[in-house]
């Protein structure tokens, strides 16, 4: 059991002109200001940490690159490619489309995805069925994996969260000190029905006359949140053959908190971003990290 909290909390850890600076009222314009065929090329960091009363149990980190190019440009909308230079990724080409202003709208080569990912879980199952692992589990454990992206809808939710802290700040004009908060519906990587989340984001820094830097913060109900992980968690048992314990994890509480910087130009590309979030359950955190930087 302790071994299936673990894994649910990996799994949870699962928006031409320049001038947008006004220095006059110290505003920013989040907006992007793309050519067709302008790229740019990033370093992305993926870490993951896990501690129990607070002292390191284990961390790892994946390091890759990918090439960030706007396909094409119109008066309503960007064409963007997303392409994995190396890592399991490599040579995979996310297609998706953005607003005039730069704020993510949807992937437009997901079926492309979709046979990717299942390619490649169904690769590394393969390789497990030479254990003890029964194929009946595997097949299980295939269609949990297959599943979560078989639509455009689930890709989009939880296959492409690097796109998707890229252009979370694009579209909105900030203020210094003046923070935006509210309550807003985010993707639920361990069922269909989304999560509520606490938000607030504003700008944090104008660092000069070309740079900006800002920040969210996003905290998600952890009632909302604990009921749906314990029944993801009895569904993973049951898939493995195995019965759950409902009374052993009934006093389970788990809270989620994302904390995202990031730094655009005035001309809308991102210099550098970072998010991290926290997922607890009693005595163990689980911390992961993803930068990216421009190269």
């Amino acid at each position: 059991m302790k071994k299936l909290s673990v894994l649910v909390l990996l799994l949870l850890c699962s928006f031409s002109i320049f001038g947008q600076i006004n220095p006059e009222d110290s505003t920013v314009q989040a907006i992007a200001y793309w050519d067709k065929g302008d790229t740019y090329n990033y370093k992305v960091i993926n870490k993951s940490t896990q501690l129990k009363n607070g002292e390191i149990v284990s961390s790892d980190s994946v390091v890759y690159n990918v090439e960030l190019s706007v396909l094409d440009s119109t008066a309503n909308s960007y064409t963007m490619q997303w392409l994995y230079k190396n890592n399991a990724n490599k040579g995979l080409k996310v297609i998706y489309k953005t607003s005039e202003l730069g704020e993510f709208e949807e992937v437009l080569n997901w079926a492309e995805i979709r046979d990717f990912v299942n390619n490649a879980a169904n690769s590394i199952l393969q390789d497990f069925k030479k254990g003890e692992i029964n194929d009946e589990s595997l097949n299980k454990q295939e269609n949990e994996i297959t599943s979560t992206f078989s639509t455009k809808e689930a890709i989009e939710s939880v296959g492409v969260n690097e796109i998707i802290q890229y252009h979370m700040f694009h579209g909105i004009t900030y203020k210094p000190g003046d923070y935006m908060e509210g309550e807003i519906e985010v993707p639920n990587v361990l069922g269909s029905k989304p999560f509520m989340a606490n938000t607030y984001f504003g700008l944090e820094e104008i660092v000069s006359d070309e740079e900006y830097l800002l920040k969210s913060v996003q905290s998600i109900d952890k009632e909302q949140l604990t009921v749906a992980t314990l029944e993801y968690l009895k569904k993973l048992s049951e898939s493995a053959g195995k019965s759950f314990d409902m009374e052993a994890v009934r006093n389970m509480q788990f809270e989620n908190e994302t904390t995202t910087y990031s730094a655009l130009h005035d001309s809308g590309w991102i210099i550098y971003s970072i998010m991290q979030k926290v997922v607890t359950n009693g005595d163990i955190t689980i911390i992961n990290e993803c930068s990216i930087e421009m190269e």
